[in-house]
């Protein structure tokens, strides 16, 4: 679906949940291409400042930068997916991807122990006790990435642009069962990055396209307790958690952070958009940048003639001046 009626503020939602699965704290927009007043006051509401904005102005560009500390991510997170949820259309298509991947998920022959546990938690998807609430549809089965590894994974979806990665896994044995686990979970979130770089933004296959919003890593084993990759995939659960109104009901995720660069992304490549950023010289357009040569405003514009001003005023009464949705 690439219907903007349908999909408010999609391309801001996509640069914002890439940059908290990058593990990122800012965006950096250019002046004449970014958000309207109405994408900031989904955050920003009753003069809160869950996202701060500071305007920089250089020799050769003007800037506008979004910031937020990192314990605010998971309300961000929150009022973003609460927003997605009642705002978005849901892709009516998605409907027959679940009906035709569950046929072909039953029609497996060699139903192994792992298929077991697949189709437990297919049966459950959509009910009351699922353990992943808002994910109700079965996008893919047997999804293979671009380097045919990962074949028997997963991909859930809530129908909106919110996408899942599913690795499951039996750890019936207490001797490697730390190892099992860590295992289960740096492949979620290896294989999540492999769909963020095979589709870029929108998946395109099978006949079908489907815009990707967010995507997430997750780890299943037996005991239905979920494994997520990293903080901002747990945060995206947990929200969809309290939207369903089962956050009381399933236990908090464990996740971990790898270290194997094989298993793991560096936030300088390349993003769900496509663009390349390294957070330490360089913005999401990949301009380099020298902070020394700037001077700063605080999001400070008067609509009334466009001009700039030193003193700051709260984002959620503030206008960015684009037409861009």
């Amino acid at each position: 679906m690439n219907n903007h009626n349908g999909q408010p503020h999609k391309k801001w939602f996509q640069r914002l949940f890439n940059a908290f699965n990058n593990e990122e704290t800012a965006i950096e927009f250019s002046i004449d291409n970014s958000p309207k007043d109405g994408f900031i006051k989904i955050f920003n509401r009753n003069g809160e400042d869950l996202i701060k904005i500071l305007g920089v102005v250089s020799n050769t560009q003007k800037i506008v930068v979004w910031y937020w500390p990192k314990s605010n991510e998971p309300e961000i997170i929150n009022r973003a997916i609460e927003y997605i949820d009642k705002h978005f259309a849901f892709d009516n298509k998605i409907t027959d991807v679940d009906d035709n991947e569950t046929e072909n998920f039953n029609a497996v022959t060699e139903k192994d122990d792992e298929w077991e546990l697949q189709r437990k938690l297919i049966e459950k998807l959509g009910k009351r006790n699922t353990i992943f609430p808002g994910f109700d549809y079965l996008f893919k089965y047997e999804w293979v990435p671009s380097d045919s590894v990962g074949k028997n994974d997963l991909i859930l979806t809530n129908g909106k642009g919110i996408f899942a990665i599913v690795e499951t896994k039996r750890i019936r044995s207490k001797d490697g069962k730390k190892f099992r686990m860590s295992f289960a979970i740096r492949q979620a979130g290896y294989y999540k990055h492999k769909f963020i770089d095979d589709c870029k933004g929108v998946y395109e296959k099978d006949g079908h396209t489907f815009d990707i919003i967010a995507v997430i890593g997750v780890g299943i084993a037996e005991d239905d307790k979920r494994m997520c990759f990293r903080p901002f995939d747990e945060h995206v659960c947990g929200a969809l958690d309290k939207l369903n109104n089962k956050n009381h009901l399933i236990p908090p995720p464990m996740y971990t952070l790898s270290s194997n660069p094989s298993h793991s992304r560096n936030p300088s490549s390349s993003s769900l958009n496509g663009h390349s950023r390294n957070p330490s010289n360089s913005s999401l357009y990949g301009h380099s940048r020298n902070l020394s040569n700037s001077s700063f405003y605080s999001h400070s514009r008067n609509p009334s003639n466009s001009s700039f001003y030193s003193h700051s005023r709260n984002p959620s009464n503030s206008s960015l001046h684009s037409n861009i949705d």
